[in-house]
């Protein structure tokens, strides 16, 4: 049986019919991805394709539907094949087989990779990157060179923490470089262990970087990190719903954080717009686009399965106390982990000005969007005011393209927008 990925949904695999010998079902527009289905009933996910140099065709198993989403088994599977190309049987990294291939994996060998990655797709500035290159890694980092990445341990990392002393600010930004690569070793397969020994030291020494919410992401080097953790592809932070809700709404839209957490849904205007009080009775209104219109639909089929009658005037509730959400820090922290320091609300704000001070929107629009006092002036003619809020959300569509293509995880023709991700 064949099937395009856009046809695969969460009903689709529930309605898989067992039968008494196991079966496959190809991907067509990915090739060597097949969803296989078990007698037992386990539906998983596998790769079915040849190593570089041939062979007979290998079979790398990658989870179950339960564990997996459809884009995480894509990523997991682009993955696969990018090392069968490279010679690389993915079936070594099983544990009975591990010794063999970490043997012959160098810490440089996978950090060089990471930065070349990185600059090839322009994640990384070439200021930026030479100095990861010419001074973190060949200088700060250059004991762990000839490890094997599984051999650099808490350990080891604290007795190089304490030799380091005397640059503490380079040590940071090389551990947390450090702490990267972990990263990218673990989503390539090069690394089995789930635990980031460079994240355990950072919170075992509440080694946190900066702490202001006065600072910004940077757009080139920490937004598409930031935006990468926000869809957790991995599953890594099992980050609260709601919250993540909220933070994706703060992010599309750079409203304040009190905004989103009081926000009650006779603000809302059909699919039309948002309105929110100011002081002085100013009311900034936000357009209402398909990517808010996603959140405020996913948050009410959540919140309605999980309380069931029982309804909060609030749109962003706890469902347990039908009380607004009132704290983010928690996921704000894990959202960090890719990061320097710690992301605040006015962060991800002032990283939405930013971007939409460099796409082409009116100037009337940038304060509007932003909610300042003297760019939005009701009027009694209604006709006039929906005319205002129609260009108003063409501004803001254009800032939230912008916003989703800055996300690594976006595969264009598939996934184009972040929430086609978070919300499946």
């Amino acid at each position: 049986m064949q099937i395009n990925s856009n046809k695969v949904s969460y009903q689709y695999l529930e309605s898989l019919p067992i039968k008494d010998k196991a079966y496959f079902i190809t991907l067509i527009d990915y090739k060597g991805l097949r969803i296989k289905v078990n007698p037992s009933g386990r539906i998983s996910f596998v790769t079915y394709a040849r190593i570089k140099g041939g062979g007979n065709p290998r079979t790398i198993t990658h989870g179950s539907k339960e564990k997996l989403s459809l884009p995480t088994a894509i990523d997991l599977h682009l993955q696969t094949i990018d090392l069968l190309e490279k010679g690389i049987d993915p079936n070594l990294l099983k544990k009975t087989k591990r010794e063999q291939f970490n043997s012959s994996m160098k810490f440089i060998d996978i950090a060089n990779e990471y930065l070349l990655k990185k600059k090839s797709t322009g994640e990384h500035s070439t200021n930026h990157s030479e100095h990861n290159l010419n001074y973190l890694l060949s200088n700060k980092l250059k004991p762990f060179h000839n490890d094997t990445i599984e051999s650099i341990t808490l350990d080891k990392l604290e007795q190089w923490w304490r030799n380091n002393s005397h640059t503490p600010a380079a040590s940071k930004n090389a551990l947390m470089l450090l702490s990267k690569i972990f990263k990218h070793a673990y989503s390539t397969g090069l690394y089995y262990l789930q635990n980031n020994p460079a994240n355990e030291f950072r919170r075992k020494m509440a080694i946190t970087g900066q702490k202001t919410s006065k600072k910004q992401l940077d757009i080139v080097s920490e937004y598409p990190e930031y935006l990468y953790d926000l869809c957790d592809p991995m599953d890594e932070h099992r980050l609260n719903i709601i919250t993540r809700n909220v933070i994706y709404m703060m992010t599309i839209t750079g409203l304040k954080k009190n905004d989103i957490l009081q926000l009650k849904a006779k603000q809302i205007t059909d699919n039309s717009h948002i309105t929110i009080k100011k002081r002085n009775k100013f009311i900034q209104v936000v357009p209402i686009t398909n990517d808010i219109q996603s959140v405020l639909n996913h948050t009410y089929e959540y919140l309605y399965a999980n309380t069931g009658i029982y309804q909060s005037e609030y749109v962003f509730y706890n469902p347990k106390t039908g009380k607004p959400i009132t704290n983010l820090r928690k996921s704000l922290v894990k959202l960090s982990s890719s990061i320097e320091w710690e992301v605040h609300p006015e962060s991800i704000r002032k990283s939405f000005a930013n971007i939409c001070d460099n796409v082409s929107i009116p100037r009337k629009h940038y304060y509007q969007l932003l909610g300042i006092r003297e760019s939005y002036i009701p009027h009694t003619d209604t006709s006039l005011e929906n005319e205002q809020i129609d260009k108003l959300r063409l501004s803001l569509i254009k800032v939230q393209d912008k916003i989703n293509g800055m996300c690594p995880m976006i595969v264009p023709g598939k996934y184009d927008r972040i929430s086609d991700l978070i919300f499946m």
